[in-house]
């Protein structure tokens, strides 16, 4: 017997090592993204584009700084607020389009001001504007597309096991059926060495989501919500607030002290929130 909870949930409220693991991954992000951004200031210069190649070379690169680097840093943010929303997981392709039009629309007028102070652009007309937003879109959409194709994967520790001392097992799952394949808008966010995985269990890091399968896991960035929405026919449980299991990937049961957890076939224990008790067990689980 299995058992899906879906119910409204609070957003997870996390402790200080939950903290830790989130930082790294928006650092580097934020490195990439400026420096993508300087490299592409760096080729724009030599190339003199956009005409600026009459103006001296210092003029230049810093007109292409000035341009390139406040989209790169819109473009971090506004891509981040994107893929927390949620509503497009699973569909890059999307989340780049939409990102790059909400960078190019603000980006636009600093361009178009740059232009004006370094350049003496004369008349702002409408015209002047359209052709400027249509360069802005092109590079924005460029430059976004090379951040999401260089996107590191997540070098994160697993979730550390909560047992001060050898739990003791409980109880055991035999002829446990296999987990579930990974939805293929799930797959695709993850490297191509876990993409043939099979979905173990989710975990709730802060805007980050970690994604476990039997052959590893990885960081994505998603809401514990939206990643539940497309397990619609994935026999499962919200166990935690920061953890949801795959019925078939549970082994069993083991106690650590006054607390209850669920042992995974790859060996995490995952804890279970006392409000969930009851429902599992009720369900079969415990």
């Amino acid at each position: 017997m299995t058992v899906e909870f879906r119910q409204p949930l609070p957003p997870a409220v996390h402790d200080a090592r939950m903290v830790g693991p989130m930082v790294g991954p928006l650092r580097r992000r934020a490195v990439r993204g400026l420096i993508i951004g300087l490299v592409a200031a760096l080729v724009l210069t030599v190339l003199g584009a956009l005409g600026t190649d009459a103006a001296p070379l210092g003029l230049r690169f810093a007109y292409w700084l000035i341009v390139v680097l406040p989209g790169s840093l819109l473009g971090l943010i506004i891509a981040f607020a994107v893929q927390s929303w949620g509503r497009l997981a699973g569909r890059l392709w999307l989340e780049a389009l939409l990102t790059s039009l909400l960078v190019a629309v603000p980006h636009t007028f600093i361009v178009v001001v740059a232009s004006m102070l370094m350049f003496g652009l004369q008349a702002i007309t409408p015209a002047v504007v359209l052709w400027f937003g249509l360069i802005v879109l092109f590079v924005s959409l460029v430059l976004t597309a090379i951040n999401f194709a260089t996107a590191p994967t997540a070098a994160l520790p697993n979730a550390p096991a909560p047992a001060t001392a050898p739990p003791e097992a409980v109880a055991a799952s035999p002829h446990a059926p296999p987990p579930p394949s990974l939805p293929p808008a799930l797959a695709e966010r993850l490297p191509p060495r876990l993409q043939s995985g099979r979905l173990l269990a989710l975990a709730a890091e802060d805007h980050y989501l970690r994604i476990h399968t039997d052959l590893g896991s990885d960081l994505v960035l998603m809401r514990m919500v939206d990643a539940i929405a497309l397990l619609a026919d994935v026999p499962g449980a919200r166990v935690h607030r920061s953890w949801w299991v795959a019925r078939a990937a549970v082994t069993g049961t083991v106690r650590d002290s006054d607390r209850l957890l669920l042992s995974l076939e790859n060996g995490l224990n995952v804890p279970i929130s006392r409000a969930e008790r009851p429902k599992l067990a009720a369900a079969g689980w415990l």
